[in-house]
C-alpha cells in the first residue's frame, strides 16, 4: 500500500542493499562503482536492484566523510545561447551523463566565454572537470597544466588548441572524409565550397584544411574564394551561403557541393539555397559534419563524429582519474561518412 499523500518515504541505503543482497556494504558500494575487482554477476545484481529500488546516493555524507564535492564540471567556453541552441552539446551532455549518473555524480555545466576552472576545483566546487580542448587559449592551457601536475582530476575533449599535457579524447576526422570525398568524386563532383567553423578556433582551421588536402588529392577543387569561414552557426551560414550563390559560386558551372564545418551550419546553409530556390541535391549537394539526429531527421548526409561517445568517453577517462572505475577506455574514437539525400551526382 503506498504511503500517505505527504508523507516522507525513508531513503534506501548501501546496508539496505547489502542486507537485501546477502553481501557486505563495501561490496554494494564497489559495485555502484563498477569496480572491475567485483565480479559481473554480483555487479548486475547490485545495480539492477538499485535500479529497482530507487536507490540514490547520499552525496551530503559522502561529501563529508570524503571531502568531496561528488560532482563533476562541464566547461564549455562558449556562451550560453550557443550552447543550447547547438545540438552536438545536447549529445555531448548526455554522454557525459550516461557514464556520470550510475556512478551517482552529478554534472555542473559551465558556459563563459572566459571560464575559470582553477576556481571549480581549487575551491572544492567539483572533483573534475571535463573542458573542451578546441577551445583553449594559452592561460588556460596553463592553468589546466598547473591543476594537472597537481594531480586534479582534469580531462579535455578533442586535442588542446595549444601545447598542453592534460590527456584527452579525440575522434580520427580523416576516416570519415575521405570516404566523403570518394563518394563526392564518384558521383561526378569536380570543386566544391565549403563552409568553416570560426578561423581562430583550431578545430575549425584543422578540419578545413583536411577537407581541402583530401578532396585536391582526389581532384575536386575547392578554390581560396570558395572557403568562407562563418561563426558555427544556422544564421552565420545562411549569410554566408546566400553570399556564395549570389556571387556565382554555387550551382551549374560554379562549386556542385557545399561542404559545412558543422551540422548546424549545413542546416542554415540548407534553409539559405531553398530560400534561394535551389534544392540539395538537384542544384546543390550538401554536406554536414557531426551527424546530429537533426541530421537524420532532415536527411544531411554528414560525417559522423559520435558526441555521445566523446562524452562517455571523456566522463570514464575522467572517473578512472579520480579512482572511481578501474576501466580503460580508447583515447580515439573513429569517423564515417553516412550518405543521405542531400547528396546526389553532379548536376
Amino acid at each position: 500500500m503506498p504511503p500517505p499523500e505527504g508523507s516522507r518515504v525513508p531513503q534506501v541505503t548501501l546496508q539496505d542493499l547489502a542486507d537485501r543482497l546477502g553481501v557486505a556494504r563495501s561490496t554494494v558500494s564497489r559495485a555502484l562503482r563498477d569496480d572491475r575487482q567485483i565480479g559481473p554477476a554480483t555487479r548486475a545484481r547490485v545495480q539492477q536492484l538499485a535500479s529497482e529500488v530507487g536507490y540514490r546516493p547520499n552525496l551530503a555524507a559522502r561529501t563529508l566523510i570524503r571531502r568531496r564535492a561528488e560532482a563533476i564540471g562541464l566547461m564549455l567556453p562558449r556562451t550560453s545561447r550557443f550552447v543550447f541552441g547547438n545540438p552536438y552539446f545536447h549529445e555531448l551532455l548526455e554522454g557525459v551523463a550516461s557514464v556520470a549518473e550510475p556512478l551517482g555524480w552529478p554534472l555542473v555545466v559551465w558556459t563563459d566565454v572566459e571560464p575559470d576552472p582553477a576556481a571549480w576545483l581549487r575551491g572544492a566546487r567539483v572533483d573534475g572537470v571535463i573542458a573542451l580542448g578546441q577551445g583553449l587559449r594559452p592561460r588556460d592551457a596553463a592553468a589546466l597544466d598547473a591543476l594537472h601536475r597537481e594531480g586534479r582530476a582534469v580531462v579535455l575533449v578533442h586535442p588542446p588548441a595549444v601545447p598542453c599535457a592534460v590527456p584527452y579524447v579525440a575522434t580520427d576526422e580523416l576516416p570519415g572524409i575521405a570516404d566523403a570525398v570518394a563518394r563526392l568524386h564518384d558521383l561526378g563532383h569536380r570543386r566544391a565550397a565549403l563552409l568553416t567553423g570560426p578561423q581562430d578556433w583550431r578545430y575549425a582551421r584543422e578540419r578545413a584544411e583536411r577537407w581541402r588536402h583530401l578532396a585536391d588529392e582526389a581532384g575536386i577543387a575547392v578554390a581560396r574564394d570558395d572557403v568562407v569561414a562563418a561563426n558555427d552557426g544556422f544564421e552565420d551560414a545562411g549569410r554566408a551561403t546566400r553570399a556564395l550563390a549570389r556571387s556565382g559560386r554555387l550551382g551549374r558551372g560554379a562549386a556542385t557541393v557545399l561542404i559545412a564545418g558543422n551540422d548546424l551550419m549545413a542546416l542554415g546553409a540548407w534553409d539559405a539555397l531553398r530560400e534561394l530556390g535551389l534544392e540539395a541535391p538537384d542544384d546543390v549537394s550538401l554536406v554536414g559534419f557531426d551527424d546530429v539526429p537533426a541530421a537524420r531527421w532532415a536527411g544531411l548526409a554528414s560525417v559522423r563524429q559520435c558526441a555521445r561517445e566523446l562524452g562517455a568517453a571523456a566522463m570514464a577517462r575522467l572517473a578512472r582519474r579520480l579512482g572511481v572505475t578501474s576501466s580503460t577506455v580508447s583515447p580515439t574514437l573513429t569517423s564515417a561518412f553516412v550518405p543521405r539525400r542531400s547528396v546526389g551526382p553532379a548536376p
